[in-house]
């Protein structure tokens, strides 16, 4: 197999195991969404000063 050959087998391995994780992913995603981290993370972000609300 020539060098070519074998960077397409891996990535054809590769891609299936990534369409195998999808539903996995997928649910977990749903499960434990990201944007609640990252309104968690704004909310705890110190306001400056000129912009703070009295």
């Amino acid at each position: 197999m020539t060098i070519i050959e074998t960077l397409g087998a891996y990535a054809g391995i590769a891609l299936l195991a990534l369409m195998a994780a999808t539903p996995l992913l997928v649910e977990l995603d749903q499960r434990f969404p990201a944007t609640r981290r990252a309104k968690a993370a704004e909310r705890e972000r110190p306001m400056p000063a000129g912009l703070a609300s009295a």
